[in-house]
């Protein structure tokens, strides 16, 4: 059984990422901005009373951060796996986006990420094998989009480029501490975010992730990889 950290739990990828690692027998805290209207995860926890915890997390406010991982620090809690699923977009191109917009959203995408990550070592270093997973996309590869037509999404586009350095840097950075870390993406998924045209339904997205999650060697770290394991160019 493993110990599963999870932001942005109450919803899309990272409730189904909840509800297969709960299925596959593992403990998992679930944290979202508010559990007391998180209904379905109040569902899993009654299913799942040993095994499921929720937890008030906003990955915009450093308080809350850092209130959360005190409480896990606290009771000695060990993170096996971390998912930086938080996330959120704005479609709007180079021409539209609001410079309000684009600081919203590396708030989240990025910064919220090196908040949870760095607050998370400890917990971290309670696992034998440690593993942080940024749930990164496509459009922040560079090299793709050099060879595409795509626009629009510019801020989102930036913020998780700007997010898989973070990864690679952050791999290098830990690397010493044992703690692995790599960026995945999930693929084009029908979520509130992806649209009704995504190629692939929630669970079908989360399996092949999880899958390929399993099929990692204990030395691969500070790699972009997609949904089905292949990696991605930077």
């Amino acid at each position: 059984m493993k110990n599963i950290f999870i932001t942005g739990a109450s919803r899309g990828i990272g409730l189904e990422i909840t509800k297969q690692s709960l299925f596959q027998g593992n403990h998992v805290i679930a944290t979202c901005r508010s559990p007391a209207q998180a209904k379905e995860l109040i569902l899993l926890r009654e299913q799942n009373k040993e095994r499921l915890e929720i937890m008030e997390l906003n990955v915009e406010n450093e308080d809350s951060v850092r209130l959360c991982f005190n409480k896990l620090e606290e009771k000695k809690q060990s993170i096996d796996i971390l998912f930086n699923n938080a996330g959120i977009i704005d479609w709007s191109d180079l021409f539209e986006v609001s410079i309000s917009s684009v600081e919203k959203i590396y708030k989240v995408n990025l910064i919220g990420c090196l908040m949870v990550l760095r607050k998370a070592i400890p917990c971290l270093q309670q696992s034998i094998s440690p593993l942080v997973i940024n749930l990164s996309s496509r459009l922040g590869s560079i090299q793709l989009r050099g060879e595409t037509q795509l626009g629009g999404a510019i801020a989102y586009q930036c913020s998780k480029a700007a997010l898989n350095m973070l990864t690679k840097q952050s791999a290098i950075d830990l690397k010493p501490l044992n703690i692995r870390v790599i960026s995945q993406s999930p693929g084009w998924v029908k979520t509130e975010m992806g649209g009704a045209d995504a190629k692939y339904q929630v669970s079908e997205a989360v399996s092949l992730m999880l899958n390929s999650l399993n099929q990692l060697h204990g030395d691969q770290s500070g790699i972009f990889i997609g949904e089905d394991g292949k990696e991605i160019p930077w």
